[in-house]
């Protein structure tokens, strides 16, 4: 008990990884029929709902405190970077090069977190949570020189850049989301905030763009939409408040780097779900990052 009550922000981190694996076969799922960009419009919205119905049952109100401007400010900004921004280009990023890379891919946000939180928080890191980072960073590499298969969009530079852009996304929103938490918020009303912001943004950016008419080849489905449903309870709604709590208890660095861990088990879910190949590249690939992010749990100074 002792040792899980110590290190109980790097098992919520860990928990984060198990939901997002699940949430990117949903959503990889929903894409191919609604398109990466309704994707993500449909689970902030229901994400947005289940959200702020909680947060009043655990705290008596739909939102949280309005007088905390500093922790709406960069918990908002964090939402919008992060959630709108980030998971768009990570969507497409599945479409364009399949779920196992785009995933692995993305696992690189850690390493702009590590970096972002020594640069900004003064968070440090040692010799062996840097190996750690060192080997995602190769795990990664080696991913990335696989063929991507011909099921996919076609357009696989594209899908690697959208990767890339998506953790750098995600470690600019965690960051954001963790000065937002410093400044007196807690996980669960952060998570709204975020939630809102990045809602907020998300029908702007749709709307402005007028982008419901950029669908050729996407049809409004139910089954796009039953897989968005149950992404938006796995991801947006359970996985984005345990990261959160997670980097409210752990951290950035290392909570970022355990969240990590979904490509591994994406390996078997894309096989029987997505029916992806099994390459032994990208297996060995993802093997190599994941010892890098167990390096960075069981190393606790």
């Amino acid at each position: 008990m002792e040792f899980f009550q110590s290190r109980i922000g790097e098992f919520a981190a860990l928990s984060t990884a198990i939901l997002w694996a699940f949430t990117a076969i949903f959503f990889t799922v929903a894409g191919r029929s609604i398109g990466a960009r309704m994707v993500n419009l449909v689970r902030l919205l229901l994400a947005t709902l289940f959200l702020v119905i909680t947060h009043k049952i655990v705290y008596s109100t739909f939102i949280p405190d309005l007088s905390n401007t500093r922790s709406w400010f960069y918990l908002g900004l964090s939402g919008a970077i992060g959630l709108t921004l980030g998971d768009t280009l990570l969507f497409q990023s599945f479409l364009d090069i399949g779920t196992q890379k785009g995933m692995v891919i993305m696992s690189f946000w850690p390493v702009f977190s590590s970096f972002f939180a020594f640069i900004f928080l003064g968070e440090k890191l040692g010799i062996v949570e840097i190996c750690g980072i060192f080997l995602t960073i190769l795990g990664i590499s080696i991913v990335i020189n696989s063929k991507v298969e011909k099921i996919y969009g076609g357009k696989p530079i594209r899908g690697v850049l959208f990767a890339f852009g998506s953790s750098l996304c995600q470690a600019v929103g965690i960051l954001l989301a963790k000065e937002g938490l410093n400044a007196g918020m807690g996980a669960l009303s952060g998570t709204v905030i975020r939630m809102i912001f990045a809602t907020i943004v998300m029908v702007i950016f749709i709307l402005s763009l007028n982008l419901f008419s950029e669908k050729s080849h996407y049809s409004m489905n139910f089954k796009g939409f039953i897989f968005a449903f149950f992404g938006a309870i796995v991801g947006p709604y359970l996985g984005v408040f345990l990261s959160l709590y997670a980097v409210s208890k752990a951290k950035v660095g290392i909570a970022s780097a355990l969240m990590t861990v979904s490509p591994i088990l994406l390996i078997p879910l894309s096989y029987y779900f997505l029916e992806d190949r099994v390459k032994k590249s990208v297996v060995f690939g993802t093997v190599i990052t994941v010892i890098g992010s167990i390096l960075l749990f069981i190393w606790k100074r």
